[in-house]
């Protein structure tokens, strides 16, 4: 029985990005770091075909729909996570954050689009938000679209969710299992979520050119370290 219990332990760590903290006097305690658990994107609009050369968008900060104090600011630093995801991944050739862009309209979004010679404007809906820290669980649901700049009409529509939670400490009878939470969970659930749904658009994006994803050209800003306050896009000039 006690072969059995060590070989479970030894399995649960091989298996498990861990870390121990082994006593002396009581049973250790094994901890297992936390992932993010999600299901795949919902597509609910896309594109018939891949275009004939990669497309260019441009990011408006997204908005919370849920009743929570500053859900602007929120939003803001969100979208920056996303932004930064697709940037990173190369979702699209040329992808412009406009984070002055708080108040506008989207037709007002889409008019800015056309000047800045971009194809889609990417807008987004937070629609829950939970945020545990590194003591509880975290949660975060989002709504993405993307529109043609050239019609306004709306060619794409996603949705996607996901969750770090903490559980329970569990019994081995040997040793103490427990999850242990990233110190921003929120910031880890957006970075994937953004990665999944980024993956999406970008076999659309580059399939006809039969090339692979190319390094995003200017005008991007290099992309600012997680917490950066979000600079406004130079020489951008909104229509409102």
């Amino acid at each position: 029985m006690k072969t059995s219990l060590l070989s479970v332990m030894a399995l649960t760590l091989a298996l498990s990005a861990c870390a121990v903290e082994p006593k002396v006097s009581d049973r250790s305690l094994v901890y297992i770091d936390s992932w993010v658990k999600r299901n795949n994107p919902q597509v609910y609009i896309e594109p018939i075909s891949s275009p004939p050369v990669p497309q260019s968008a441009m990011i408006i900060p997204f908005e919370v729909t849920q009743d929570i104090y500053y859900p602007k600011e929120l939003a803001e630093q969100i979208t920056q996570v996303f932004w930064q995801t697709w940037t990173r991944d190369r979702v699209m050739p040329k992808l412009i954050y406009e984070p002055r862009f708080r108040y506008g309209t989207l037709p007002q979004a889409i008019a800015l689009a056309r000047k800045m010679g971009v194809n889609m404007v990417i807008t987004g809906r937070i629609t829950y938000i939970l945020a545990g820290g590194s003591a509880g669980n975290s949660a975060l649901s989002l709504n993405v679209e993307a529109y043609d700049a050239a019609t306004g009409e709306r060619v794409w529509s996603m949705a996607h969710a996901g969750s770090v939670e903490k559980g329970l400490t569990e019994d081995y009878i040997l040793f103490f299992r427990q999850n242990r939470l990233p110190m921003d969970p929120l910031y880890g659930i957006i970075t994937v979520l953004a990665a999944d749904m980024g993956g999406t658009v970008t076999n659309w994006n580059y399939n006809a050119s039969g090339g692979g994803a190319p390094v995003p050209e200017p005008p991007n800003p290099p992309v600012p370290a997680p917490g950066t306050p979000p600079a406004p896009v130079s020489g951008s000039n909104l229509p409102y």
